[in-house]
């Protein structure tokens, strides 16, 4: 076997309202050989022995406006759509998703191209940044989720 590509995903993406779709994140490819994974891009994370991987994830609902209307909802974690490994000794290789369900992150695209128009994230403490990244920030919804679990 060359590689293995297995995540996690939303069973009902419907849920989060009418009409949403599932998007993307929550996948991990895990290379067993020097050979290029089929997905995923970037450079590996090269592990020795066994691999065991605890990753946490968001659910992130993003509404597109621009080309046709489309509302998903993905999970956004730590790197890319994609986590690759490559673990050339690996036997047993362990998945734990942890999934942050209470601390949605909600995304709209702009509703017309012109300079300066960026997707607007709404994070889960109500904080709204439209930085021009196509990407939430990650360290920033694990700093909210911290936070908001010290006041508990």
């Amino acid at each position: 076997m060359s590689n293995v590509i297995f995540g996690v995903a939303y069973s009902d993406p419907a849920r989060f309202g009418e009409g949403v779709t599932y998007g993307a994140g929550g996948g991990v490819v895990v290379k067993f050989d020097h050979n290029r994974a089929p997905i995923g891009s970037g450079f590996p994370i090269k592990v020795d022995g066994d691999l065991k991987i605890k990753k946490g994830y968001y659910p992130w609902v993003d509404e597109e406006f621009l080309g046709p209307y489309k509302k998903t909802v993905s999970l956004t974690g730590e790197g890319s759509i994609y986590v690759v490994y490559q673990a050339l000794q690996a036997r047993q290789v362990y998945f734990e998703p942890v999934l942050y369900s209470d601390f949605v992150l909600y995304s709209a695209g702009p509703k017309i191209k012109k300079d300066g128009n960026h997707t607007s994230f709404t994070y889960p403490d109500g904080s709204v940044v439209a930085d021009g990244l196509w990407h939430p920030n990650f360290r920033r919804l694990e700093a909210i989720r911290f936070n908001a679990e010290i006041k508990r």
